[in-house]
């Protein structure tokens, strides 16, 4: 029998239905205070209209402003936040296999993949911009499938302004430009097997592509201007003000990633950086997922040749441009890499549904096929329920018992000196952040950023008489004071001063 995509009738309402299920079970996992990290950074931004770190996520912070409008508390809010466009992602994705020629049920074992997943999973029950990021890539891909289809420009153009504003959410949308580029330039070329690809760089109607080509980027540039938010808000001194764009050589520091440009190392081992790339994609898939993901880009090549190109060019800018970059979470940058491995899962699965009856007889093809699909689906169902305890949130108590700690034992007018290290941030981004900023507790104690103010801050600190502390050991201060454990802190003290 052919293989087949059934009718679109009602695939909305399926993947409305696919959504909910999923926002249920994130919700039952949804860490219900605020988290370690930029999480804290992200609901300060978000309660406070501010400006977090490079490039600054003006979206992410206006919708997430929304989200704080909820009678519940600001980080529980931005935590939902997340689960709603990961459930949004789910949905998404389902459509987005449909629009490639999949069929429902293996449609549904891809976009289950992704939503059980473990990595895509941990991020959808905190704070991050890795979801709502992830929710405006699917779409864009989604519209451009729907452009084509139904060889309407209307979407094309939607799909290039989401783009440019989905920038606004988490940039990695622009590592897959190069894909979503070949889908606007091949908008109405009919192609049909990978030998027809050659159609591409035939001369005729290039005036009329990069015509259209064009205006998508101006579209995209247009959604762009999301990020004008930054200097104009920069410029009214909000409580969190990232790098103060206010003035167009910060601004273009601040968007171009601030420091963390050069965070993209060069001596990286390229053999250790592949296998732990590997390692993400079968901790998200598991290697059942890995293995089908591999016969869906088969299957995917000879059906669908210039959606399954497009898809590995996106695939190649994401991993491409953070292949080298240098973060202890280097594997969020890749969700939406795994995103198409899923729409390769779903493709894979119909391959193997469909092709059971090349290898058993017509009288036993629909009992294998319906067990073919069982075994998926179930599969999609296991990889839930193993992720499930691993992913759990709903206990998280370890932020509350900190700041707890912070506003109780914390002397009255002290001063903690910050040097911004990774481990400071941890505990900055709840106390000095959300802990003051969105709960506004302790407005007394006085966060210094010696990096910021300069190391001449610190002795101004001693000679005001007051107490002195840091969140960590940081070893710069070790080498001139002494560090003594008081509470959640460390007091830092002359040496002649400590005890003996």
């Amino acid at each position: 029998m052919e293989d087949r995509r059934e009718g679109t009738r009602g695939d909305g309402w399926i993947a409305v239905v696919l959504g909910l299920a999923y926002l249920g079970l994130y919700s039952l996992t949804l860490c219900p205070v605020v988290y370690w990290y930029d999480s804290a950074e992200f609901v300060t931004a978000a309660f406070t209209l501010g400006i977090p770190h490079p490039p600054g996520y003006p979206l992410y912070t206006l919708i997430g402003h929304v989200f704080t409008w909820l009678p519940i508390d600001p980080a529980l809010a931005i935590n939902w936040m997340s689960a709603v466009f990961a459930a949004v992602t789910v949905g998404l994705t389902f459509l987005i296999c449909r629009r490639l020629g999949i069929g429902r049920a293996p449609s549904l074992v891809g976009a289950a993949t992704l939503g059980g997943g473990k990595l895509f999973w941990a991020n959808a029950v905190v704070a991050e911009v890795y979801c709502p990021g992830l929710a405006f890539t699917a779409l864009v891909f989604y519209l451009l499938l729907k452009a084509r289809d139904e060889s309407r420009l209307g979407p094309t153009f939607l799909a290039a302004w989401v783009a440019g504003l989905g920038m606004g959410v988490h940039m990695s949308i622009a590592t897959l430009g190069l894909g979503f580029a070949l889908l606007v330039w091949a908008h109405d070329t009919p192609i049909d097997t990978p030998s027809d690809l050659r159609r591409l760089v035939h001369r005729d109607d290039v005036v009329r592509r990069l015509g259209r080509g064009l205006s998508a980027f101006g579209m995209t540039a247009l959604g762009s201007l999301i990020f004008l938010y930054l200097p104009l808000r920069a410029a009214q001194s909000p409580p969190l003000n990232f790098g103060n764009p206010s003035s167009w050589d910060r601004f273009k520091w601040v968007v171009s990633g601030g420091t963390y440009k050069g965070w993209f190392v060069n001596d990286l081992g390229t053999a250790a950086r592949l296998g732990a790339l590997f390692e993400a994609f079968r901790e998200q898939l598991l290697l059942v997922g890995v293995a089908v993901a591999v016969v869906g880009v088969l299957w995917l090549w000879r059906r669908r040749p210039l959606e399954c190109l497009a898809m590995l060019l996106m695939a190649i800018g994401n991993v491409g441009f953070f292949f080298r970059y240098e973060v202890h979470d280097l594997a969020v940058f890749f969700l939406p890499t795994t995103m198409l491995a899923c729409c390769f899962v779903a493709a894979g699965a119909h391959a193997l549904i469909w092709g059971i009856g090349r290898v058993v007889t017509a009288g036993r093809a629909r009992a294998m096929r319906r067990l073919v699909t069982a075994a998926l689906l179930a599969f999609a169902f296991v990889l839930a329920v193993g992720n499930y305890r691993a992913v759990d949130m709903s206990h998280f108590s370890e932020t509350e018992q900190y700041i707890d700690s912070m506003v109780s034992e914390l002397p009255e007018g002290a001063i903690v000196l910050n040097f911004t290290t990774p481990p400071e941030w941890k505990l900055d981004a709840v106390f000095g952040m959300y802990t003051q900023k969105v709960l506004g507790a302790r407005a007394d104690v006085e966060v210094v950023n010696v990096v910021a103010r300069g190391p001449a801050v610190v002795g101004a600190a001693f000679a005001s008489g007051r107490p002195v502390f840091a969140y960590v050991p940081v070893p710069i201060l070790m080498q001139r004071f002494a560090l003594e454990p008081d509470g959640p802190v460390f007091r830092v003290l002359p040496r002649s001063a400590s005890s003996p």
